[in-house]
């Protein structure tokens, strides 16, 4: 329920977020950053960024194969809890950081 951003060994960012509820957890283990969407409608994110994991549990969602991604969310009461589909749902302002970040990053996911 914590995002670490590190650069070159050093924290250059961290966050409080949400993530997999029991039913649908995010998945554990190493990864990458897959891409940068920005979707026509920016609602509930204006930017998705997909990781090269995929749902345990879901074999589909919201018509793609279940990708496990990086999205805003406007309701910040969210964060800090186990709520979501699989995805990990991040305040604004690390999605700002994040959607700097080159494709490719490693992303390291523990519970």
């Amino acid at each position: 329920r914590r995002l670490t951003l590190v650069r070159s060994g050093r924290k250059i960012g961290a966050w409080t977020v949400a993530v997999g509820a029991a039913k649908t957890p995010t998945p554990a283990g190493r990864t990458f950053l897959l891409g940068l969407l920005k979707p026509s409608d920016p609602k509930p994110s204006p930017l998705i960024m997909p990781v090269g994991a995929h749902s345990e549990t879901l074999d589909t969602f919201g018509g793609g194969p279940g990708t496990v991604a990086f999205h805003g969310w406007a309701d910040e009461s969210v964060f800090g809890r186990a709520v979501t589909h699989g995805c990990v749902r991040v305040p604004d302002d690390a999605l700002t950081r994040l959607s700097k970040v080159p494709l490719g990053t490693p992303v390291l996911i523990t519970v």
